[in-house]
């Protein structure tokens, strides 16, 4: 049983604190926090924790979540301590700490289904894409350089444990992996307000990728280039477009659906 933290000058606990500020020192140090029960356990399931913090107040009740960790540090804090840690306004006292993935790794070989964000930044989007293609069965994230890290608390409370099974590939020049994708016979699917209607589309490839663009200019210049659909989705009453995450989900359900026949 490790002895109490109680020092806001600990160094643990001032690399911990970091880890909340930006996706720089997230990916500097190589971790995340994974705040509250759900997360927390999701990250204990699939052997994503490399350490457990759970504020002392609250010990009895994560004991059995504790106990059960394998391979992992288990870290009781002060409930000042653990107030510091907290981004959520109803902190549950307890944290994961896990290893922030390398987002440069190469799309999972048999990956059929993918989604990519094109300059998507609302932390809050990027997380309920993520959920999403959880539920969905999609396969893998493609992300540029403007598009919100997933690994932020609100993405990650938004995408509700997703993040620890959907790989996410940050790319340099995503028009660029986009159109090679087109070349290994993925359809490129993206939203277009002029585009064909959503219901009226053609068969979908059995291997696609669903484009989501950011949440104020759509789908950027260069990834629209790449594109093999422009869909339009219907909009018969007073709204002029959905938001971003509704959209990609309308978008990946329906794609789902064609492939279940």
């Amino acid at each position: 049983m490790n002895d109490l933290i109680t020092s806001m000058q600990n160094p643990q606990v001032k690399l911990w604190r970091s880890l909340n500020k930006s996706r720089a020192q997230r990916v500097e140090a190589g971790l995340f926090l994974a705040e509250g029960e759900h997360m927390a356990g999701e990250a204990v399931k699939e052997h994503k924790a490399r350490a457990l913090l759970i504020d002392d107040s609250v010990r009895e009740k994560h004991r059995a979540l504790a106990e059960s960790v394998q391979g992992a540090s288990v870290y009781y804090l002060a409930s000042h301590v653990m107030a510091a840690l907290c981004d959520a306004k109803t902190p549950q006292g307890i944290i994961a700490v896990c290893d922030y993935p390398k987002e440069t790794v190469s799309i999972p070989e048999n990956a059929s289904l993918l989604v990519a964000l094109d300059g998507v930044q609302d932390p809050g989007n990027a997380g309920t894409v993520i959920r999403t293609m959880d539920a969905a069965g999609y396969h893998c994230l493609l992300m540029d350089e403007n598009t919100a890290d997933p690994y932020s608390p609100k993405a990650l409370r938004a995408s509700m444990g997703g993040v620890f099974r959907i790989p996410a590939v940050r790319c340099a020049d995503l028009a660029g992996q986009l159109h090679t994708l087109a070349q290994y016979g993925y359809d490129i699917i993206a939203g277009d307000l002029h585009g064909e209607p959503f219901y009226r589309r053609r068969k979908a490839k059995d291997r696609l990728c669903v484009v989501i663009g950011n949440e104020g200019q759509g789908v950027s210049p260069a990834v629209f280039a790449e594109s093999t659909m422009r869909l339009k989705l219907p909009m018969v009453g007073g709204a002029e477009s959905l938001n971003a995450a509704v959209a990609g989900a309308v978008m990946m359900y329906d794609f789902l659906r064609e492939r279940m026949g």
